[in-house]
């Protein structure tokens, strides 16, 4: 209950990463919620294989950036409590866009056979605007955790963010 009021308070920005706990079971368990959801979300839009492959490839990879930030930062101790900020934030957004998710996958595949994109009907405008919301919002969450982490400016926080989804989105493009 203590671990679930500070990540909701993590997610309004309220607490920092240094005020997650930094053991190894709460690590292992915020990544491995963090990978069953993004399946779960994954697999409404594509194969259960590369669902699979998709989820714990995009687990590694945060896990593997933020140890290479920290390291380059010199701030090692810290990965624990960063990685467990980011893992349980993110499996809490990935719970909240699994229902919009849900409703964007027929147009999503739409999109994907599509000879012309464009004739494709939009989805509801309500889901799209959810959509963006909760990437704007999780997107803040994110850079606030870099940002302390780092111990840098709100600017190197949002950088870190950002960088972290051009890679995953050059990682899964190479990889089809």
């Amino acid at each position: 209950m203590v671990f679930a009021r500070r990540v909701i308070e993590l997610m309004l920005l309220r607490l920092g990463p240094q005020d997650m706990p930094g053991d190894s079971t709460t690590l292992f368990g915020s990544a491995a919620a963090y990978c069953i959801l993004l399946f779960l979300q994954v697999g409404l839009i594509m194969p259960a294989g590369p669902a699979v492959l998709q989820a714990v490839l995009a687990t590694g990879l945060l896990a593997l950036y933020v140890r290479t930030l920290l390291r380059i930062r010199k701030l090692p101790n810290r990965y624990n409590q960063t990685t467990i900020a980011l893992f349980a934030s993110g499996a809490v957004l990935t719970l909240i866009m699994l229902a919009p998710t849900h409703v964007m996958a027929p147009y999503l595949n739409a999109i994907a056979e599509a000879s012309d994109p464009q004739s494709v009907p939009m989805p509801p405008s309500f889901v799209t605007l959810a959509y963006v919301a909760l990437g704007i919002w999780g997107l803040a969450i994110y850079s606030h955790v870099y940002r302390n982490a780092l111990d840098g400016s709100l600017w190197l926080g949002v950088g870190a963010a950002m960088a972290f989804e051009v890679l995953l989105l050059v990682v899964f493009s190479v990889l089809g």
